[in-house]
């Protein structure tokens, strides 16, 4: 009788492995087709206006990231920092409001 259950507890382990491995990667391959399509790269430009210092406004040139699920856009940046170091990002182009009004 013990030899009949390890024998078929052994077998159920062998037979429901690959079918584990199976599901997962069923996900992953899931997932990976849900997320075809959903970035898109535009070519735009983008105005800034300094109010604090000159009063005056500067187009760019600039490389946009549309996230279609989340309707999330980012801009493309490189520049070297104040420390020297070469800087590769995508920075979100949702305006945060300032709150601090200083007079």
């Amino acid at each position: 009788m013990r030899h009949i259950f390890t024998a078929l507890l052994v077998t159920v382990v062998t037979i429901s492995t690959p079918y584990a491995a199976e599901t997962s990667s069923s996900k992953e391959n899931l997932r990976i087709s849900h997320d075809i399509g959903r970035y898109q790269l535009f070519q735009g430009s983008y105005t800034t206006i300094d109010l604090k210092y000159r009063q005056a406004s500067s187009s760019y040139n600039a490389v946009f990231l549309l996230d279609t699920a989340t309707g999330n856009v980012k801009r493309y940046v490189n520049r070297i920092d104040e420390d020297g170091r070469y800087v590769e990002t995508w920075l979100p182009t949702d305006i945060t409001p300032q709150t601090d009004f200083k007079k």
